[in-house]
């Protein structure tokens, strides 16, 4: 269910969404990556179709060392495709640089850290990226509280069942 809650005008999403070719730009460099604001979502296909996405950068990225990287892919996710109890709440700033107007205008996703097999992987869903499905513009939910406080791991392991 995704919701615009009265108090504190706070978003809460968290319904599991199937994801389609898109394109996202981020209202500042994804944490890590200096550059990094544009990027192609392009959907997996198989068994596994419309949950995950690999989330490509269209940026030369520099990493902390000053080196540049010119194709910059990352594996993420729905997360609600795999934890039905996932809850995010974004602020009034975010929802406002997002100009998430509607319930439907905000999707997340979730980078995964691909492990081989995928089952042994972990996703962070500590922080977020939240993007509006209308207009792509996207940001990474960067929480102000611990992990232990916002319930949801940066290493958070695939369910076993």
């Amino acid at each position: 269910m995704i919701e615009l809650e009265e108090e504190g005008s706070m978003l809460t999403a968290n319904a599991p969404i199937l994801i389609a070719p898109s394109a996202l730009t981020f209202q500042r460099d994804l944490p890590g990556f200096r550059g990094a604001r544009h990027f192609k979502v392009e959907p997996l296909g198989g068994s596994l179709s419309g949950i995950f996405a690999n989330l490509c950068c269209t940026d030369t990225v520099y990493l902390q060392d000053e080196l540049p990287l010119n194709n910059l892919v990352l594996l993420t996710m729905s997360p609600g495709a795999l934890w039905p109890d996932y809850e995010v709440h974004v602020e009034d700033e975010m929802v406002d640089q997002l100009e998430i107007r509607e319930p439907d205008d905000v999707a997340l996703l979730v980078i995964v850290h691909p492990q081989e097999p995928l089952i042994n992987s972990t996703v962070n869903l500590y922080s977020p990226i939240v993007y509006n499905r209308r207009t792509g513009a996207a940001d990474q939910l960067v929480p102000s509280v611990t992990e232990e406080e916002f319930r949801w791991s940066l290493r958070t392991p695939f369910p076993k069942e």
